[in-house]
């Protein structure tokens, strides 16, 4: 069993390929948008529809396994780094 699998089922989420490639996608570090998670995800997948993706997201963030982040006047961004309490600063 991959580490992926591990951390859904311990949430009690289905393991499917979408949110195991949107989990491997998030491990890679940094604070993606959407669209590029996307992108990322079809390089594995070839077909997923953003959509999924949004769905994906917000299954993982509500079960504590990846964290949204909005910073004022940008999109939503994303990260698997969750359990502290790390600040964002947006440059103006």
């Amino acid at each position: 069993m991959s580490h992926g699998e591990e951390l859904l089922r311990s949430k009690g989420l289905r393991v499917t390929r979408p949110r195991l490639a949107v989990l491997d996608v998030l491990a890679g570090g940094g604070h993606l948008e959407v669209d590029e998670i996307t992108r990322r995800v079809r390089e594995r997948l070839d077909s997923v529809s953003t959509q999924a993706v949004y769905d994906v997201l917000g299954a993982l963030t509500r079960a504590g396994l990846s964290r949204r982040i909005e910073p004022a006047g940008s999109p939503a961004r994303y990260e698997a780094r969750v359990g502290d309490n790390h600040h964002h600063v947006v440059c103006r």
